[in-house]
């Protein structure tokens, strides 16, 4: 196109230098044919780059609907990017599998994902998690089956079909001698027990809690997430109007706030001991009132935290009041 314009602009200035050989209509007649073979060419050269993009485009648009189908395809069979098949993998969840871990690794990884919960609980994958959770004795095993059960148990959906029924087994674990798996059993019962009324069931077996906090309390330095985890629990049980054994909670809660300077502890503590004051369910024992008022007086001159100061002086009013 450039050759074509230099060699009819060479032409046409070819016919100036001739001079006085030329009339002046050859001049307007060959600028006229100049302007009309440019403009022509550029139309040209527009019309080309225009179909050009067009049919990048419609190709793009081909591209991405086969590759929704395609994903939609996947979707239907269980196998797209991140997927397996569940109802494959399912038989694979047992106690005699030597790859029984790294299933299980791979489980506690998705099960934090609502899409793979589905194909978990409708596949029966979860259901074999409950079972090797329950009849194994690899405490390492268990750790990776309270992790998917943790994970899950924050789903409502799934809580009353997959999770509740193991309730009992966590309940009576605590019990026993299982310090190594304690901390995520109680981690489970926090998700559970986070969901209202839901621990209602189970209110015979619910002063396990209060025993395993009452256990641990002076060993806070080396179980730290255990009695964090009692904590909770037994906050989530005041906001469910549970009752529950007061008299060795008390003795736990009176302890940490003269001991205790984690402020995350010592939050849920105050937290803990304004639900029990303000409870309709819990009946306080007033001979407490004297130990909780100098632990609270502990509180408000050593902790500078303005959440635990707060609470503290609802609970001075509360006492106060008694």
């Amino acid at each position: 196109f450039t050759t074509l314009l230099y060699t009819i602009k060479f032409e046409a200035n070819g016919l100036d230098f001739e001079g006085s050989s030329c009339s002046d209509a050859k001049m307007k007649s060959t600028s006229q044919l100049y302007l009309l073979v440019s403009t022509g060419a550029l139309a040209v050269v527009l019309g080309f780059a225009l179909l050009k993009r067009w049919g990048a485009r419609e190709d793009q648009s081909a591209s991405e609907y086969s590759k929704k189908v395609s994903r939609k395809k996947q979707r239907k069979s269980g196998s797209h990017r991140g997927f397996v098949n569940y109802k494959t993998l399912s038989s694979s969840v047992n106690t005699f599998n030597p790859q029984l871990t790294v299933v299980l690794k791979y489980l506690v990884e998705k099960s934090a994902f609502k899409e793979h919960q589905i194909l978990m609980t409708e596949s029966g994958c979860l259901d074999n998690v409950t079972d090797v959770l329950q009849t194994t004795s690899n405490p390492d095993i268990k750790i990776l089956c309270l992790k998917v059960l943790m994970n899950v148990s924050t789903n409502p959906e799934y809580l009353n079909d997959s999770i509740l029924p193991i309730t009992p087994y966590l309940l009576e674990a605590l019990s026993e001698d299982c310090e190594d798996i304690l901390a995520d059993i109680l981690s489970l019962l926090v998700n559970i027990s986070s969901h209202d009324g839901v621990m209602e069931p189970f209110q015979a077996e619910v002063d396990v809690v209060a025993q395993t906090l009452s256990k641990y309390t002076q060993q806070i330095n080396y179980h730290y997430e255990v009695v964090l985890n009692c904590l909770k629990i037994l906050i989530n049980f005041t906001c469910s109007d549970m009752v529950f054994e007061l008299s060795l909670v008390y003795m736990s809660l009176i302890h940490l706030l003269f001991g205790c300077k984690n402020n995350a502890i010592l939050l849920r503590v105050l937290t803990l001991l304004r639900n029990i004051l303000t409870s309709k369910t819990l009946k306080h024992d007033l001979t407490y009132d004297e130990e909780i008022m100098r632990g609270i007086g502990t509180v408000l001159s050593t902790n500078f935290d303005k959440e635990c100061i707060e609470i503290a002086n609802q609970i001075y009013r509360l006492v106060s009041d008694h």
